[in-house]
């Protein structure tokens, strides 16, 4: 099979999107994703150090090699390695300690997919809006992978040596989380647009969101 940009011979084929793509295409197609992602929300600014949360599996390797590639020649941005840990309590409680300033986190499109259709089923409505907005005393997320699929991440990690397995769910020890996120599965390998669709949806409620609250601040 040929990649649909340039006739070479496609690596992978994405059936969300329809094309068919090389090896090259297929790295660009991912970094400009996650690169998307981070200007969406003014993810990366001069002066930050990032906390990139490791000690889970593969995803966050790959995070931690994206986010050193993309900062490389950025000399006032700094990308450093924040040990998980069991509650997010703690990571924030590491990342003060270590001067970080934003936090990256390498949840795939179906962890932030299925954690958002969870919250929904749950009644969770602060939950279901990705938090973008810089709050007081809270350190910022980002979460530049959450539109990749996680077949593509570890295809980008093998394409770049990383070898690993895959870290454990977002909410793993949710037991109505693991259902959801077994029923996106099923239902998306026959609708594969559905999680971004799912995506798309959280990320527009939570800009009208963000402009009620502005006007209400007027």
């Amino acid at each position: 099979m040929r990649c649909s940009k340039c006739r070479d011979t496609a690596i992978h084929f994405q059936p969300y999107s329809g094309q068919h793509l090389c090896r090259n295409h297929f790295i660009a197609d991912i970094e400009a994703k996650a690169k998307r992602e981070i200007r969406r929300h003014q993810g990366i600014r001069p002066g930050d150090r990032i906390g990139v949360v490791t000690g889970y599996g593969l995803q966050e390797e790959v995070l931690l090699h994206f986010l050193q590639k993309l900062t490389r020649n950025r000399r006032d941005i700094q990308v450093v390695e924040i040990p998980g840990a069991p509650e997010e309590m703690q990571v924030m409680k590491q990342a003060r300690e270590c001067g970080i300033t934003r936090i990256a986190r390498a949840f795939s499109l179906e962890d932030r997919a299925a954690a958002t259709l969870t919250a929904i089923l749950q009644g969770d409505a602060a939950r279901c809006f990705f938090q973008t907005r810089k709050t007081p005393g809270v350190i910022p997320v980002i979460t530049p992978f959450c539109h990749i699929p996680a077949e593509e991440i570890v295809l980008y990690a093998r394409l770049h040596g990383i070898s690993g397995d895959l870290s454990a769910p977002l909410q793993g020890n949710d037991p109505l989380y693991t259902d959801v996120l077994s029923l996106l599965a099923d239902y998306s390998s026959r609708h594969p647009a559905a999680p971004h669709a799912v995506i798309n949806l959280a990320q527009s409620l939570a800009a009208v969101r963000r402009a009620g609250e502005d006007d209400r601040a007027r």
